[in-house]
């Protein structure tokens, strides 16, 4: 099909044109999954689902306000780097027509809420097949979870012409030294994946 050839040309690119380099850590999530928990039902009563993903898309919205480099692009035909004065987060959906990746707008501006509605609306239009092209071009930096399908750790390929993507795990309880004891905690896998030409 059209879109598959598209996403494959897509990747094929990245491959062969981004030097990446992935970093894996575990992130402990123990508090805020304490957050959602509590929360979850006042969420619902509106008709949001709260997951834990949109803390984290907030959450990685503030980090690239924090750190431009992660929040730029590559002209290399003028030599020069773009700095993106707005954070367009590309969030990655498995659809019937492939993986595509529509972009959540000015996301360091909206509340938790606000997030998790316009995740749960993206979502719904790739599913239904009721997406643009244009909902799917101008992010600024992706995430794609892995978590929904299993697995922890992998190496995602970069969104071209962004710099840098991170994948999400599936998180899970793992012992972990607390103040000299060992506790269980909820551990949740991150993979980073970034252009090494502009992100060290």
């Amino acid at each position: 099909t059209k879109i598959r050839k598209t996403i494959a040309a897509k990747k094929h690119e990245s491959w062969s044109s981004v030097p990446r380099v992935t970093n894996m850590d575990d992130a402990d999530v123990t508090e805020l999954e304490r957050i959602r928990q509590a929360s979850k039902d006042d969420y619902a009563a509106r008709g949001i689902k709260l997951t834990s993903l949109p803390f984290v898309i907030k959450s990685v919205a503030m980090a690239l306000r924090k750190n431009p480099v992660v929040n730029a692009s590559l002209d290399l035909d003028n030599g020069t780097i773009i700095y993106k004065d707005y954070v367009h987060i590309g969030i990655a959906v498995d659809s019937e027509r492939g993986l595509v990746v529509p972009a959540l707008r000015n996301v360091d501006q909206l509340s938790i809420p606000e997030i998790a509605r316009q995740v749960a609306v993206l979502a719904d239009k790739v599913r239904d097949n009721q997406f643009a092209i244009d909902d799917l071009r101008g992010s600024t930096f992706s995430i794609s979870n892995l978590g929904a399908v299993g697995g922890t750790y992998a190496t995602p390929i970069v969104n071209t012409p962004e710099v840098a993507i991170l994948l999400l795990g599936r998180a899970r309880k793992l012992p972990v030294v607390v103040n000299d004891e060992i506790v269980p905690r909820l551990m949740l896998p991150l993979s980073l994946s970034y252009d090494h030409r502009l992100v060290d």
